[in-house]
């Protein structure tokens, strides 16, 4: 009776850490349409002047032979103004310097993104900072900013 009862709960405990069966697939492609894979994906929540808040997302894909970005797919959700997801893709290229750093990378979405959303600077591999048109971070509030997060 013992061992029965030990087993059951060694079964529930250990199936309870398994991964959900339904777990929602990803809102992007797993590759691009020319079959480059996700190279990492960035999410934040960022100031929104005419919202509650903008959740924003990159995916940058990356060359398949080379490594390095090629496209890039993008997601905003306006909470609180129409919930929908709106999302742009376009390819990048990668240039070099910022107003506050000559060495590091800057991600130019050169095709489809809103203009205030198409320069990135890589401050680390987990790190982006979204530039303004003079290659300045942007600056947020007290309660959100311009950085964004590697999620992937």
């Amino acid at each position: 009776m013992y061992a029965a009862v030990t087993i059951l709960s060694i079964k529930l405990l250990f199936g309870s850490c398994e991964a959900p069966k339904n777990a929602p697939e990803p809102w992007y492609p797993a590759t691009n349409t020319n079959g480059d894979s996700v190279l990492s994906v960035y999410e934040s929540r960022i100031p929104c002047p005419d919202c509650e808040r903008l959740k924003f997302a990159l995916v940058i894909y990356g060359n398949t032979q080379t490594g390095s970005p090629s496209t890039y797919t993008m997601a905003r959700v306006y909470v609180g103004k129409d919930n929908d997801r709106l999302t742009n893709s376009g390819k990048i290229v990668v240039k070099h310097g910022t107003s506050l750093d000559s060495m590091h990378s800057v991600y130019y979405l050169s095709t489809g993104a809103p203009k205030e959303y198409q320069l990135f600077w890589e401050v680390t591999k987990d790190i982006l900072f979204i530039l303004d048109d003079s290659l300045i971070p942007r600056v947020g509030d007290a309660g959100q900013g311009y950085a964004l997060n590697r999620t992937r």
